[in-house]
């Protein structure tokens, strides 16, 4: 999956019918931001290629919830602009939000209707020319419904439809939109502990026609009042109509285990296995594991510092031609985070990081630094 500059976002859909229904207890909120982000490789090139660049943001965003008899309506939107200070072609405004309508007809049947648009820029060294700006547009809507049969069972499903979309290419990867359905069967004893499997089925269009099998069996456990785990393990089966050399299967999965350690500390490690269609001519597929760590410490009630470590190992997967890639990159993040909250409505952040890439093919070792420092205000 091509890694993506990340910014918040914005946008200002139509809503005007769900609020001549608000209630007392309805809850609007709105915010505005300013971040500036000082990177000393942009690019993310080699070293010798390396080049800075800084990037201002400011952002607005509304948020709405609106419970309504047994319904609840929820908008989040924001818009952002992004500014560079030497690539201004790079610039651009980001419109997204996230709407749901949470829907219940009994206490025994209930779902939603979510609907998402998000825009953020692929990674230069992602993209196929990467002096030009490559924006990507993703959305997603999904109706999913939950009947409880009786005592802790229930039965899931529902319909989903994804998009992905970018103003140029991207190395390894096409746009890509699928449609799909998924059934399932979730187990919720009263201790609030969860066992779920479900089963989904979805056809799409990357390059040519594909058809996905998806078997996926959660489990999220409350061991104490200060330990929780999270567990997914899911195997995914990929099979094009017309180019069968680029089909793959395996496991994705993810475990993370938090810990409270007390008042003011808390430890979050977590494992994650991925699985990305990426077509070349000696690669089907890669396959991304990774470990991170994430220590929490609450300083004051105004102030926190989190730290975040992450390593993954990236492998091309898959012989579409006979000559199989034996590329594997080694990536590494590290980042320091501080934040303060002098008012309930400001809250002011600085964030140092830094990402390296070791690749056993020449020319994509990378070192990159930078600074953010941001204020966000809420009303």
């Amino acid at each position: 999956m091509a890694r993506r500059y990340r910014h918040l976002l914005i946008s200002f859909p139509l809503f005007g019918a769900i609020c001549v229904q608000a209630q007392t207890q309805d809850v609007l909120n709105l915010r505005a931001g300013v971040s500036a982000l000082n990177a000393d490789n942009f690019f993310r090139a080699p070293s010798a290629n390396a080049v800075s660049e800084r990037v201002m943001t400011q952002n607005i965003g509304v948020n709405l919830a609106l419970p309504y008899s047994l319904q609840r309506f929820e908008l989040d939107a924001s818009l952002i602009g992004n500014q560079h200070q030497t690539y201004s072609n790079f610039d651009y405004t980001a419109q997204n939000y996230n709407a749901a309508w949470r829907w219940s007809l009994t206490s025994r049947f209930r779902g939603s209707v979510t609907s998402s648009r998000n825009e953020t820029l692929n990674t230069a060294n992602d993209s196929v020319d990467p002096n030009q700006r490559n924006k990507s547009t993703s959305q997603n809507s999904a109706l999913s419904a939950v009947y409880e049969i009786g005592g802790p069972w229930q039965l899931t499903t529902g319909v989903s439809s994804s998009a992905t979309v970018n103003e140029r290419a991207v190395i390894g990867q096409t746009d890509n939109r699928s449609g799909g359905a998924n059934v399932g069967v979730r187990y919720v004893p009263a201790s609030g502990n969860t066992v779920e499997y479900s089963l989904q089925e979805a056809r799409g269009n990357s390059t040519n026609d594909y058809n996905s099998t998806t078997h996926n069996v959660s489990v999220a456990w409350a061991a104490s009042g200060n330990t929780t785990a999270n567990l997914r393990l899911a195997h995914q089966q990929q099979k094009f109509n017309i180019t069968p050399q680029y089909n793959y299967s395996g496991l994705n999965g993810a475990f993370s285990l938090s810990w409270r350690l007390s008042g003011k500390t808390s430890l979050t490690a977590s494992w994650q296995r991925d699985l990305a269609g990426y077509q070349t001519a000696g690669t089907t597929h890669t396959r991304t594991d990774a470990f991170t760590l994430s220590p929490n410490w609450q300083i004051t009630p105004k102030s926190s510092l989190k730290l975040q470590y992450r390593s993954a190992v990236r492998d091309d997967q898959g012989n579409p031609s006979g000559t199989p890639s034996d590329r594997q990159d080694r990536l590494q993040d590290v980042s320091v985070s501080y934040g303060w909250q002098p008012r309930p409505s400001a809250t002011l952040s600085a964030t140092l990081a830094e990402s390296t890439r070791n690749s056993s093919i020449t020319n994509a070792d990378f070192i990159a630094r930078q600074l953010s420092l941001s204020a966000q205000f809420t009303f």
